[in-house]
């Protein structure tokens, strides 16, 4: 092998290297672990699907982070049980909805509480009777496609 080769090697070999290492830690950044949960408040929502949601996923209001999820587990049923843990007391009303949203289209995931109109406020520890479940954007396609395909056979295919 020539000098000219094992430079060009050298370099091929390096640049996947930093390649691998930008993806790398890329990756970890966009994956929290959980904080210290002292003065937090937790609360438990019951999802059917849970996709995408990891323990450190951020919990929102409005928009504005207020919590983080510090526990996904498989319930008794077999649905997806998040704890939510809020970094302050924010008055939840009892029929505050608990909603799995996606950042964009390709963004990561969070979940969204969505305060409703009761005049009573759920109490800490308590659970939150109305939930969505993530949206995954195949079956969103699938359904379009199912949709288009009955609203206009005489397109399809022989």
């Amino acid at each position: 092998m020539s000098r000219t080769e094992r430079r060009e090697y050298l370099v091929g070999v390096l640049a996947f290297l930093v390649l691998a290492t930008v993806l790398i830690f890329t990756a970890l950044a966009n994956r929290r672990g959980p904080t210290d949960q002292k003065g937090m408040i937790t609360f438990t929502a019951e999802f059917g699907r849970a996709d995408g949601i990891y323990v450190g996923a951020p919990v929102r209001i409005a928009g504005v982070e207020v919590g983080e999820v510090t526990r996904a587990s498989l319930g008794p049923n077999r649905r997806a049980v998040l704890t939510l843990a809020l970094r302050q007391s924010v008055p939840l009303p009892n029929d505050t909805a608990a909603v799995i949203e996606t950042d964009g289209v390709f963004g990561p995931k969070h979940v969204e509480l969505r305060p409703g109109g009761d005049e009573k406020n759920l109490e800490p520890g308590g659970r939150f009777a109305y939930t969505q479940d993530s949206v995954i954007i195949e079956d969103l396609i699938s359904m379009i496609v199912d949709r288009a395909k009955v609203a206009h056979p005489e397109q399809q295919a022989p």
